[in-house]
């Protein structure tokens, strides 16, 4: 009777310490990892001011800060981008015509898309260009939502930039999608915001 005792609880310890470890190991591999930084207290004070704007946790800021520069910022200069006032690009476009507006985005869609999509993700491909616009939205500060379902995906971009910036990006997405041999999204489009539904 004590060899059945002792072999059931050998049995019962063996089954436990399996799945402890098998528990251990999922949890390795799904961890994140962890790291301490020391910052100087002008910076870590408004670090945790604007956290405290936003609601959010200093950790969950600075993740948002070091996944913004992960995403985007360390390749953004590389890529040729950089940062002018918004209302001298609104300027800018508005004194294009709408034959030009055509001919601009054709060419940045044929000439620089491809590039920048290829140095930030690693691949040129629908998904990998609308990751990399959603990077630059996010990074930009325009308001936006993207919905990705198993059939299509929707993408509203809030740019409140006037309609030639709409006009600007509808083309550029069109040209894209023809480069990459897509079907041509269906496109909903205003004087500050376009909407983008692919299949």
């Amino acid at each position: 009777m004590r060899a059945l005792q002792a072999k059931f609880i050998c049995n019962f310890f063996e089954c436990i310490c399996h799945r402890v470890m098998q528990r251990v190991e999922r949890i390795a591999k799904s961890s994140n990892g962890s790291v301490t930084f020391r910052f100087d207290n002008d910076i870590l004070n408004q670090l945790r001011s604007e956290s405290d704007q936003k609601r959010i946790s200093l950790n969950t800021l600075a993740s948002q800060i070091f996944r913004s520069h992960v995403e985007y910022d360390m390749y953004a200069s590389r890529a040729g981008m950089a940062s002018f006032p918004k209302s001298l690009l609104v300027w800018i476009m508005d004194r294009l015509t709408e034959e030009e507006v055509d001919q601009l985005s054709e060419y940045i869609a044929k000439n620089e898309i491809k590039d920048m999509t290829l140095l930030v993700k690693n691949q040129y491909s629908i998904s990998a260009f609308l990751d990399m616009i959603e990077s630059w939205l996010r990074v930009s500060g325009f308001a936006y939502r993207r919905h990705v379902s198993d059939s299509d995906q929707t993408f509203v971009i809030q740019h409140d930039m006037g309609k030639r910036w709409s006009t600007y990006f509808e083309k550029l997405i069109k040209y894209v999608f023809e480069d990459l041999n897509e079907n041509k999204p269906a496109f909903n489009i205003t004087d500050n915001s376009i909407a983008i539904r692919t299949r």
